[in-house]
This record gives structure tokens, sequence and C-alpha cells, in this order.
């Protein structure tokens, strides 16, 4: 069985290998982000230019904007790969790879795998600034967006894995103990969607993000009334 596998991996990486990871970015268009929201190419030119509106936020170095807006651009072009198609978990992580075997930089190749990170509690937040801001425009897109579309998580049900989205954004923001005005970027966010993000979505989704800052601190210890008073 395993031997299959492998033998199908190899397969789906010598296919995906003939073409440069930029090669990719027209299937993409044909892959549904929401219906209402586009598809994951209009995502990553979301992203892109959402890059650029918080890169004096997440403080980029010309050099580094120059390397988000690049990663921004193929960071999910790996989804329309056969290897990714495959085994979705490899997310980022294949895509790392192909940007490098593609000719692009280490930084690119580096920032479109950490813009996936961290991947759940306990995980590695991003290392580099460009893998930080664009895990951020990510995160902040997939929400605003999903919230002005009416597809706000409701009970036990998150189909598009909203908290864990917030819960990313959160994570990356503490251990960068970055000073981030939360409300000016879901505003840019909300610039660039193709539905109209009123005050009151826009709102929502920043009481949404606090209330995973909020368990966050609690599970840290903190005393529920102290919680509540810096919030």
């Amino acid at each position: 069985v395993i031997r299959a596998r492998f033998a199908d991996a190899d397969f789906f990486v010598r296919e995906d290998r003939k073409k440069p990871l930029e090669a990719y970015l027209e299937r993409l268009g044909t892959l549904t982000f929401q219906t209402r929201l586009g598809s994951m190419l209009e995502k990553a030119e979301r992203i892109e230019a959402l890059v650029g509106d918080l890169a004096g936020q997440v403080g980029l170095l010309p050099e580094e904007w120059a390397t988000a807006r690049r990663a921004a651009k193929l960071c999910k072009a790996d989804l329309a790969t056969h290897m990714v198609v495959e085994m979705t978990s490899l997310q980022g992580t294949i895509g790392r790879y192909y940007a490098l075997d593609s000719g692009e930089s280490e930084a690119v190749a580096r920032a479109i795998f950490e813009h996936y990170l961290p991947r759940y509690t306990g995980d590695q937040a991003p290392s580099s600034r460009p893998g930080l801001a664009v895990g951020l425009a990510d995160r902040l897109d997939t929400l605003c967006g999903l919230f002005a579309a009416g597809m706000a998580p409701s009970g036990n049900k998150d189909p598009f894995a909203q908290r864990r989205a917030a819960l990313g954004l959160v994570q990356s923001l503490v251990a960068w103990e970055l000073d981030f005005d939360l409300k000016a970027a879901l505003q840019a966010a909300a610039a660039h969607l193709p539905v109209q993000s009123s005050p009151e979505s826009q709102a929502a989704v920043l009481d949404f993000i606090i209330e995973r800052l909020r368990n966050i601190l609690l599970e840290q210890g903190y005393h529920f009334d102290v919680v509540d008073a810096v919030l």
C-alpha cells in the first residue's frame, strides 16, 4: 500500500514540475473559494493587494514588501497542482518546494509556506515578516469576506474554518508582539471585496477575533475578570 502511494506521489510531482508554479495560477480561476467571493485566483489577487495596505503596520522593509507581494501572488498556486489535489494537507509545503524549483527566491518560497502558519494551537508562528504579512492578509480576507457574504459561523457550523483562521491571526500577532490596528486592517480588507461589507459586519468580525483572544488568555491561566478588564 505504501509503495503504491509513493509511486503515485512520484508521478504527481514529476508531472507538476513540468511547469513553473506561476503557470498554475490560470487553473486557480476554476477553483471556487465561495460563490459570492469568486475564485481562488481572485482571492489571491485580493491578498496581494491587501499585503500592500498592511505593509506599514507589519513594518515591511522595501525588499520584504517585494517578497511579500510575490509570495501573495503565488501563495495559492499549489492548490491547482496534482500533488495538493491528492493530499490537501501538503498545501504550502509543496508550494514552497515548487517555488524553489521554479527559480523563486528562498524568501518567497518560505513566505508561501509560512502564510499557513500557525495551522493549529501550539504550532510555530511565521518566522519572516513577508510570511506574516501574507498570512494576516489571507485570514483577514477570509473573515471579512465570509461575514460580508452572510457566512459567519453559527453554533458548530464552521465549514470554512473561520475560528481557526481567527485563532491563527491572533496567535501570529501575539507571537510577533505586533501593535496592529485590526479595525483599520478590516476596513482595508473590505475595500477589496466583490461584496459590500457593512460597518456592522466588520464590527462582528472584530468581536469574533477578540473572542478568540479571550479564549487564548483564559487558557493561559489569566483570571476572567482581568481578561475582561483588558479587553
